[in-house]
């Protein structure tokens, strides 16, 4: 009796013990492709930018965006666990973490380049939710690809990645009127430095706060964000909204931006759609506003092929017309087979039209009125 007892207990020691063990994980994406464009260059990175002429390259991240990543939690007990997350790019096409290899090397970009440029937390989760501390996604990112006309698809490319969630704004005209912690060198405030995060669920309706701070001495609001997310999922229907307030370093200028839209499934069909909009202080009165509109539509043919169409559209506007006006119209589409769960094939073809003042979008550079590109690639997540 005492032997099975003896067993019993070692039984319930030895579970105990490797329930706390800590849960690591290694995970990423590999996204790689053969992209021809008439009147779109090919950056190092997979964004194009505009060019008279005509280009073929290999291209990275245009189904998804290349990352490499290690997560993992440890179970404390009482429902609480401590979380942690390293991630960063990785572009198939060079095999770098860098986007600025090569030509069109960004020097400033690459001076600001991080390790883990993508996130880099630790936290704590229970029932309470979620405290997490370190690099992390803005909150107009986070919920970006839930609302977004084609999921989140070809992130450098994609109008509500570049100007929604303000991954490549073409707001920034120096250091000076750089606004939040994110990456200075490459006009990204898509991520930020020094962020603390909150997030809470109850029911189907997920909130989130952040905070972060450039660490200037003397001046919490310097270089800051204050945002807070919103995000309601329940059934067939999601419905999100995010808000960002940005200051610069020495708190003369402000950047405020926010998103709203949803997602709606029906049967094989998936919908989409949101409006982002954003204002920002060039100088103390000079004002630059864009609006991001977009909508559109997933289509499962079978239960490997899926059809995917987006349309975007996007205006620019100056304080008293200090600028012309500029907008790009963006249609982006994609095939995409699942040889299984995690490795799949694609085509994307995009056709573009530029109006008005046509280098506001990319930083001054030349491009025809109308522009095409086509990607075929692989995708292989792991």
């Amino acid at each position: 009796m005492r032997t099975k007892h003896l067993t019993a207990l070692l039984a319930i020691l030895t579970g105990a013990t490797a329930h706390a063990e800590p849960i690591v994980t290694v995970y990423g994406t590999i996204d790689a492709g053969a992209r021809y464009a008439s009147g779109l260059g090919l950056s190092a990175t997979s964004s194009p930018s505009p060019t008279p002429g005509q280009t073929a390259s290999l291209a990275s991240g245009v189904d998804r965006s290349g990352r490499f990543g290690v997560a993992g939690n440890e179970v404390l007990g009482d429902g609480y666990k401590a979380v942690f997350a390293l991630e960063t790019e990785l572009y198939a096409n060079t095999g770098s973490i860098d986007p600025n290899l090569g030509a069109a090397k960004d020097t400033a970009a690459a001076l600001a380049n991080k390790v883990f440029e993508r996130q880099s937390f630790v936290g704590l989760a229970g029932p309470f939710g979620q405290l997490l501390v370190g690099r992390q996604q803005s909150v107009l990112r986070d919920i970006i690809d839930d609302i977004d006309a084609v999921g989140g698809r070809f992130s450098s490319f994609n109008p509500n990645l570049q100007y929604t969630a303000l991954n490549s704004s073409g707001l920034v005209a120096s250091a000076a009127t750089f606004y939040g912690t994110g990456n200075p060198g490459n006009d990204s405030m898509m991520r930020q430095d020094n962020a603390i995060k909150y997030i809470a669920q109850s029911g189907p309706v997920t909130s989130t706060l952040l905070y972060s701070s450039a660490g200037v001495v003397g001046s919490f609001a310097s270089g800051s964000s204050a945002e807070a997310a919103l995000k309601y999922s329940q059934g067939p229907m999601l419905l999100a909204a995010a808000y960002q307030n940005m200051n610069n370093d020495n708190v003369t200028l402000k950047l405020e931006a926010y998103t709203l839209g949803g997602r709606y499934a029906l049967t094989s069909w998936q919908f989409a759609a949101n409006y982002g909009s954003n204002t920002a202080q060039r100088t103390p009165s000079i004002r630059i506003k864009t609006g991001i509109y977009s909508f559109g539509a997933t289509y499962a043919a079978t239960p490997a092929l899926a059809l995917t169409l987006g349309y975007y559209h996007v205006n620019r506007a100056w304080t008293d017309a200090f600028k012309p006006d500029a907008n790009l119209a963006r249609m982006i589409s994609f095939a995409e087979y699942k040889f299984s769960k995690r490795t799949l094939a694609f085509a994307e073809i995009d056709f573009n039209k530029w109006g008005g003042d046509v280098t506001q979008f990319q930083n001054g550079a030349a491009n025809k009125t109308l522009a095409t590109g086509f990607t075929l690639g692989l995708d292989h997540t792991f």
